[in-house]
């Protein structure tokens, strides 16, 4: 009963420092005046980034693809590169927690952080063109994907590099042209452009 009240108490805890982690990242990113609105809004776009990843996702033969990228995106259009990247990060560390469907390894929260920062540098308060959206996404998926988690998988599990590399190069080449044409579309679609637009001048 006392290893079930820890446990509980230990979750807990957990839950209140991320909220509050939320709370400071999203004060960081504010004004006064739109503080309350845009906190909320932050708030949303982490947990959409937690249940995407979590739970929405294609599976394929060869990869499995997650729609978190979207929420990403979003969030990199609208907040300052390390806001973005913080709180993609968090998102990482939350979906371990609420869903923990894999072991933990801070190197993965480490290119979640990474994802967050290439997309914010890239989408920061503007409508991409196309060669920085394919520069963004080949970044992501053949540097931070195909490269650093290939190296943390390698570490955990002394998996062989050709076979590792080989394997997640395919899934990777399957990930870049949806990472490139979903974001495309997304940053081309008036309505989304216009309320991006919008929010995002009211910083």
């Amino acid at each position: 009963m006392s290893d079930n009240q820890d446990a509980a108490t230990s979750k807990r805890g957990f839950f209140d420092l991320l909220v509050a982690l939320c709370t400071i990242l999203g004060g960081m990113a504010m004004s006064q005046t739109s503080k309350a609105r845009q906190i909320t809004l932050l708030g949303i776009l982490i947990a959409l980034q937690t249940v995407l990843n979590s739970m929405f996702s294609l599976h394929f033969v060869l990869t499995k693809i997650s729609f978190s990228f979207i929420a990403t995106a979003i969030m990199a259009s609208l907040f300052p590169p390390f806001i973005t990247a913080f709180s993609t990060a968090l998102s990482d560390l939350l979906g371990i927690f609420l869903v923990p469907t894999a072991t933990f390894s801070p190197g993965f929260t480490l290119t979640a952080f990474l994802v967050g920062l290439v997309f914010g540098y890239t989408f920061y308060q503007k409508t991409p063109r196309l060669w920085q959206i394919l520069l963004a996404t080949l970044t992501v998926t053949m540097g931070l994907y195909l490269g650093l988690n290939s190296l943390w998988l390698h570490l955990m599990y002394q998996t062989p590099w050709l076979p590792l590399l080989s394997g997640r190069f395919i899934q990777e080449l399957i990930t870049f042209p949806v990472y490139t044409i979903v974001l495309s579309v997304l940053f081309n679609v008036k309505i989304v452009r216009e309320t991006l637009q919008k929010y995002a001048g009211s910083h």
